[in-house]
């Protein structure tokens, strides 16, 4: 179903969006919706600089309405990113706080029916534009709907960038194809390192918010302070590989977490965990609308659902890059990248991301970055979790679960890694090509032969 169309199905007087603000019920959705998309009349594509909240979502809808192309512009974009992604996309205009401005920037060749341009930087310093269509988006929500059932149907707190493509079609759209409500707290709400989750979650009774590991981690330290949050039914975590014992810690402790994947080129979402169906360790099943395979140890993807990037159609299945395994129940379990592989000087192949998994379940540590290529032992860049965090002990703990050639030989102290420096994307994957230039001596060149 169409998300526009489905918004009159749903009961009128209920509220479809609130911040801070103001409050839209689904009576008044559509006619707010109406009043911008005539602004956008005539516009072929449009940036959106906005902060979290009802303003972002009426326009994001309104160029859906209009037909307008749209690049939301994450708020962790340097000024130089942003440029990028305006001109390279060939945006005519930008919407702000001021309103509708125009644009100096040339028109561009789009694959034919993009309706969204989400910019990622992934491990690189230049965006890379993904083009998709609504229907890909809108596959995407109608499966979590239909994975998750009526009670998605509550009330969900928008933590993540809108921005953010899962927090834009998982936590929004999926939300509205629902008919709950959605809350919008402006992100500077949530506190420094989002030090106020818990408030904001009391406050507006969620019943299911999206956060990515790192967000998670600060919950639960939340949770022992302040108490449990009653109304939370349901937790999405992805963006970067999660530990099982992270995903168990966090059940014990009272948060209803459940791992998931996806990818942009996917439209956000391609697997998850829920309510009846759920294995910790995996990312959940696949969702019903997408076609996967396993080769040569790569997740390919048989229907992505994108049009391709910025400059460059794409046709046929994706090679993911990421590694992966699918066991006989059907769920997915994504072990690391095919790229970030390290091989040690005895030989042995190891994915940083399991061993970082394993790492992150120690309370002490907030963030790893491992590394080693061509070394006879790994390394380790630690961000400890508070002034008195035992990093050695967390290591030495974290070693016991770990085969000898995929142990931490020596573990560094290091400041925390943020999209700021450009060492995080926005979703909390690690940009590791970054840390390695900016954080870690030299590592030597990987014999070829």
């Amino acid at each position: 179903m169409n998300i526009l169309t489905a918004l009159a199905q749903h009961p009128p007087a209920r509220i479809a969006l609130q911040d801070p603000q103001q409050v839209v019920t689904y009576r008044d959705l559509p006619g707010r919706i109406d009043e911008r998309a005539r602004q956008l009349a005539g516009i072929a594509c449009a940036g959106l600089a906005l902060d979290n909240g009802v303003e972002w979502v009426l326009w994001d809808l309104a160029a859906l309405k209009a037909g307008t192309v749209l690049v939301p512009l994450p708020p962790f974009f340097t000024q130089a990113q942003t440029q990028h992604a305006l001109q390279s996309s060939g945006c005519a205009a930008l919407i702000s706080a001021t309103g509708v401005s125009p644009l100096p920037f040339a028109p561009v060749s789009l694959p034919e029916g993009t309706a969204k341009i989400t910019y990622t930087s992934g491990t690189t310093g230049t965006p890379k534009g993904v083009c998709l269509p609504w229907t890909a988006m809108e596959n995407v929500a109608q499966s979590i709907v239909s994975t998750l059932g009526p009670d998605l149907a509550g009330i969900h707190c928008s933590v993540l960038p809108l921005g953010v493509l899962l927090e834009n079609v998982a936590g929004v759209y999926a939300g509205l194809l629902a008919g709950a409500t959605i809350i919008l707290p402006a992100l500077g709400d949530f506190g420094p390192q989002y030090s106020f989750l818990h408030a904001q979650l009391k406050q507006t009774r969620a019943t299911s918010a999206i956060v990515v590991p790192e967000i998670l981690r600060s919950l639960m330290a939340q949770l022992v302070r302040l108490g449990p949050l009653d109304d939370l039914k349901f937790i999405a975590v992805g963006g970067s590989k999660v530990d099982p014992g992270l995903v168990l810690r966090a059940r014990m402790s009272g948060l209803p977490v459940y791992e998931g994947y996806g990818l942009s080129e996917c439209a956000s979402v391609v697997s998850l965990n829920a309510p009846g169906h759920d294995k910790p360790g995996t990312t959940g099943r696949v969702l019903p609308h997408v076609e996967t395979k396993i080769e040569n140890g790569e997740i390919v993807i048989r229907n992505p659902g994108f049009l391709g990037y910025v400059g460059a159609d794409h046709h046929g299945p994706y090679p993911t890059g990421d590694l992966g395994t699918i066991d006989p129940e059907g769920f997915l379990c994504v072990t690391g990248r095919k790229k970030n592989v390290l091989i040690t000087s005895y030989g042995r192949n190891v994915s940083p991301e399991w061993v970082e998994s394993v790492l992150l379940a120690q309370p002490d540590i907030a963030q790893a970055f491992v590394y080693g290529d061509a070394q006879p032992h790994l390394s380790a860049l630690i961000v400890p979790a508070r002034a008195d965090a035992d990093i050695d002990g967390a290591v030495e703990r974290a070693n016991t679960e770990l085969p000898d050639y995929a142990r931490i030989g020596h573990a560094i102290p290091t400041a925390p890694f943020t999209p700021q420096d450009g060492t995080l994307t926005g979703n909390g994957r690690l940009r590791r090509q970054n840390i390695l230039a900016t954080r870690t001596a030299p590592e030597p060149q990987r014999r070829t032969s």
